[in-house]
């Protein structure tokens, strides 16, 4: 008598659906899953189901190992993240960045920050105050050089710490930095939760002439808290340089979208002059659609639409923020990021389609455009001369090591 051989039943783990005679996807511990109940975790590709433990971690999907290892939980949000995490005098509560950011205040006297306000009377400390409030925001004051007329301005963010953590250090410096800049209308202090014990200082509006030309206070301030009062950013990993650009300074849409195409497209050479790579904080990723991976900038034009740690922030009114430089107090390389700043807009202010297209936005003629300003750009032509080799490897796409982008 024939016999039919028995076939094996081969059902999902999680839902019991039938999956004999599909194509079988496991977990990584060997279970068969169907693709209703499949998850991966978009941090270390791990397959588990929906039976497993698994979290949601900003935009994406983890599994709990790395979720654990790797993501913080927010007590205010209750969400889970990933970078810095954020804390207050009077609360043992863990912050996001953004809980920290609208839901403490920092209290100058105190030098602390609080979740529900400080409640000391420190009216006899007013006088001594110099760091603001991260959320510090006076009407701007620009700048420019004697009969110099423009629209384009930039301001930038530098953050610093005091090297050893020394808070007495601290209020010295800040003490120095404020009775220079800010009496003068220069820039002013502010606290920044990313910084262990430090400050930003953060320039009015001037234009880049004026920077360059007249702005000699600033810079001789910036060196002096460096050789004289032990702050410090290049050496640290929570200092950043950014550039602000008015966003009155370029001529329309089409102009920011190919200033925005020729900062995306030549990542390697922009990280090579900006000193670092990053991330978190200055991701050059936030351009591709999250569903179909294509490049779009729509979104880099929708207010909010976009990343804010990206490599140029489009979620201020006024400004567009550069923040892919490593922090410095060396006004030379500052000054090349400002440089930098100002011709990446003035190479792209006037540009045909037909331009674009016949690679006008490469690295290249980008680089050779700043070559032949080497008055208008010398602290931008001297950073290109050190790392050339480097730089004419990227322009030939071929392939550089993150060591070779950054030996500083």
């Amino acid at each position: 008598m024939e016999t039919v051989d028995e076939v094996e039943v081969i059902c999902c783990i999680a839902c019991d659906t039938d999956l004999t005679g599909t194509d079988i996807t496991k977990t990584h511990a060997g279970d068969p899953v169907c693709e209703s109940c499949l998850i991966v975790c978009e941090s270390c590709d791990y397959v588990i189901s929906v039976d497993d433990i698994y979290h949601s971690v900003g935009h994406q999907t983890w599994c709990e190992s790395c979720t654990n290892s790797n993501a913080h939980w927010c007590d205010l949000c209750e969400t889970y993240f990933v970078g810095y995490t954020y804390g207050a005098e009077d609360t043992d509560d863990t912050m996001c960045e953004r809980c920290f950011e609208h839901n403490t205040s920092y209290c100058e006297a105190c030098d602390a920050t609080y979740l529900n306000g400080c409640d000391a009377d420190h009216q006899d400390d007013e006088d001594n105050m110099t760091i603001h409030d991260y959320s510090y925001r006076p009407d701007p004051i620009f700048r420019s050089s004697e009969d110099e007329q423009t629209r384009l301005y930039f301001g930038i963010e530098i953050e610093t710490e005091v090297r050893g953590g020394n808070y007495t250090d601290r209020r010295m410096a800040a003490e120095y930095a404020q009775q220079q800049l800010e009496m003068y209308d220069l820039a002013y202090l502010k606290s920044d939760g990313s910084l262990e014990c430090g400050f930003e200082v953060v320039s009015h509006p001037l234009s880049h002439s004026y920077f360059m030309n007249d702005a000699t206070r600033l810079w001789n301030t910036i060196d002096k808290l460096k050789s004289d009062y032990s702050m410090m950013a290049w050496g640290t990993k929570t200092c950043g340089l950014h550039v602000h650009i008015s966003r009155a300074g370029f001529n329309n849409g089409s102009h920011q979208h190919r200033f925005l195409q020729l900062v995306y497209n030549n990542k390697d050479f922009y990280e090579v002059l900006a000193g670092r790579s990053s991330s978190h904080w200055a991701k050059f990723d936030d351009i591709f659609d999250p569903e179909t991976g294509q490049k779009s900038f729509k979104n880099k034009f929708d207010r909010h639409g976009s990343d804010r740690y990206s490599a140029v922030n489009t979620n201020n009114r006024n400004t567009l923020e550069m923040r892919i430089f490593r922090g410095s107090l060396n006004p030379r390389f500052i000054k090349s990021a400002i440089d930098l700043a100002h011709a990446s807009v003035e190479y792209t202010r006037v540009m045909s389609v037909k331009e674009v297209r016949d690679d006008g936005l490469s690295c290249l003629k980008f680089r050779q455009y700043i070559e032949s300003k080497p008055e208008l750009y010398p602290s931008l032509n001297a950073r290109i001369q050190i790392h050339k080799d480097v730089l004419t490897r990227i322009e030939r796409k071929e392939h550089v090591s993150t060591g070779s982008k950054f030996p500083e």
